[in-house]
C-alpha cells in the first residue's frame, strides 16, 4: 500500500460526520442529537445498566458518555440513581425520556429511510461489513 491510497479511517470519519449532520437536521424539531437519541435508545432497551455497562455496550469511553448524558439528566429524561449495594449508579429512562424517545423516532425514521434510500439494496452488507471491522480491530 502506498502513502497515496485512501486512508480508511479519515473516509469512514468524514462519513460519519455528513451522517451525523443529516440524522441531527432530522432530530432538531425534537431538540435531541442523534448522538443523544442513541444513547436514549440504547438505554431504553437495557434494564438499568451502570455507566461502565452503558458505555461498554454503545462503545463509548465513561467520561465522554457521562458527558453526553448530563443534559438528558437535567433534562429529566435520564435517571441516575445510585442503589444501596451496587457500585455507582444505574441508568434508566424515565417516562419523560420515553415521551422524548417516542417523539423522536418520525424523525429519525425519515432520515434513517433517506440513508437507506441512498444505499438501496447495500445497506444489509455495509451494516454486516461494519459489524466485522468493529469487531476484528
Amino acid at each position: 500500500m502506498d502513502d497515496l491510497s485512501p486512508c480508511i479511517c479519515g473516509r469512514l470519519r468524514r462519513t460519519s460526520r455528513a451522517l451525523t449532520r443529516l440524522y441531527d437536521e432530522a432530530l432538531a424539531p425534537v431538540g435531541i442529537t442523534v448522538t443523544q437519541f442513541s444513547v436514549m435508545r440504547t438505554l431504553g432497551r437495557l434494564d438499568r445498566p451502570s455507566l461502565m455497562e452503558l458505555a461498554e455496550t454503545t462503545a463509548h469511553e465513561k467520561s465522554a458518555l457521562w458527558r453526553t448524558l448530563q443534559p438528558l439528566v437535567k433534562q429529566g429524561w435520564i435517571a441516575a440513581v445510585a442503589e444501596k449495594g451496587a457500585r455507582g449508579q444505574k441508568l434508566s429512562l424515565t417516562p419523560a425520556g420515553r415521551e422524548k424517545l417516542s417523539d423522536a423516532l418520525p424523525h429519525w425514521r425519515t432520515a434513517q429511510a433517506r440513508v437507506a434510500q441512498t444505499l438501496g439494496p447495500r445497506e444489509a452488507a455495509l451494516i454486516a461489513l461494519l459489524a466485522e471491522v468493529e469487531a476484528h480491530v
